[in-house]
């Protein structure tokens, strides 16, 4: 059986729209995509960056980042997390990078925003 050139293409584009997946189970505290309410006190506003790399636009593996080991770093003792978000997209230095090497390695910048809310005066 032969492979039709039309479905080189095709594998390529659904291997590209692989999607960023973490589980924040494992974070000891709370967090939450909402902004902190008043009764939460004023909170320190965090932004984390790290690589998403897709091998042969994803044909091949992908290296993601460990967002949860990342958030938990930040989290550790504070009250929660709050305004939590995730974003992936690419940037020139990324885009210049994967047209370097032909397409053997595509990257991605995934940035982790949230604010670290006070530690609760009962502890948590």
């Amino acid at each position: 059986m032969r492979c039709p050139i039309a479905f080189v293409p095709l594998l390529l584009l659904a291997a590209a729209c692989q999607p960023l997946t973490y589980d924040l189970a494992a974070v000891p505290t709370s967090i939450s995509a909402r902004p902190p309410s008043a009764g939460e006190g004023p909170g320190e506003a965090f932004t984390l960056t790290a690589k998403n790399v897709l091998w042969v636009h994803g044909l091949f593996g992908h290296a993601q980042p460990d967002v949860a080991g990342l958030v938990a770093g930040v989290a550790q003792g504070s009250g929660g997390i709050a305004d939590f978000r995730v974003v992936q997209a690419g940037s020139f230095h990324d885009w210049f990078l994967t047209h370097l090497t032909l397409g053997l390695m595509r990257m991605k910048t995934v940035t982790i925003t949230g604010t670290r809310l006070p530690a609760r005066a009962g502890g948590s």
